[in-house]
This record gives structure tokens, C-alpha cells and sequence, in this order.
């Protein structure tokens, strides 16, 4: 059974990268929150904090070593951190890859690009367990 689904086939723009940097993060209030906030090519890595792209969005751009900087209070932490449930790459060029720890520490999971994952409790660490409520920073990658 496959988890994610590519929504469309789309050309990326050559040698498009993303800033690398502290990030922008922008999020919706919670009344709000649905799939359709992450807008196709927005160039966000949104999540949500309930499974089913409930409970948010986060939407992050650029290179971010540490989720505690992003305030939640309906998270355990009142952060992102160790927060999300769902996850969606709406990246314009690149791979976003999250990590399990601050810094880009721990496991780490590339999603590709107009890739979403409704039930992050699907998707299995290298290090056990799974993603659901189990990242704490992201990066892009463009190889």
C-alpha cells in the first residue's frame, strides 16, 4: 500500500535553489486548517499536527535547524517541535528532507517534491518507531 501521492508531474525549473538561511514560517489558525492550505508550487514544506493534514498548517521555506523556534501551543512542547502528523512538499525545485533531531540530527527522511503523507504514523524512522510526532528540523536539498 503507497502512503504518499504525486498529484501531478510538473518540469522543474533548472538550477532553481532555495535560499538556504533561517526559513519563513507562516501559520493558519487552527479553525483554518486543511489540505487545501498548502498551495500547490507555494514553495512550503507545510505539515499539520493531526493526522489527515488537520490542525494547522505549519509552512516552512528555506533551511531550519530547530522546530522549538516555531511557536504551537496546541503542541505538547508549545512548538513544531516533535509536532507533526502530516506533511506535504509543495517545494518549487527541491527534495525537503526533516530530521528527527535539532541540527539535522538523527534519522532523516527525504520527501519529494508534490509529495503528501496524511498519517505520518505510516511512515518508519531508520532509528525505530515512526515520523508521527517525531521531527525537529528540515533542510532542502536539490541534487
Amino acid at each position: 500500500m503507497r502512503f504518499t501521492i504525486p498529484r501531478r508531474i510538473a518540469a522543474a525549473a533548472a538550477g532553481a535553489v532555495m535560499a538556504a538561511g533561517a526559513g519563513v514560517f507562516v501559520s493558519a489558525p487552527a479553525a483554518q486548517a486543511a489540505y487545501s492550505d498548502c498551495p500547490q508550487e507555494s514553495g512550503y514544506l507545510c505539515f499539520w499536527q493531526d493526522a489527515n493534514y488537520s490542525g494547522g498548517p505549519g509552512k516552512l521555506d528555506g533551511n531550519n535547524t530547530d522546530w522549538r523556534a516555531f511557536s504551537r501551543p496546541s503542541c505538547q512542547s508549545g512548538t513544531w517541535n516533535d509536532c507533526a502528523s502530516s506533511i506535504a512538499n509543495e517545494g518549487l525545485s527541491c527534495e525537503a528532507v526533516v530530521h528527527e533531531h535539532p541540527n539535522y540530527g538523527g534519522s532523516s527522511w527525504v520527501i519529494n517534491r508534490d509529495t503528501y503523507a496524511a498519517n505520518l504514523t505510516q511512515w518508519s524512522k531508520p532509528s525505530g518507531g515512526t515520523w508521527n510526532d517525531a521531527i525537529s528540523s528540515n533542510r532542502w536539498w536539490c541534487g
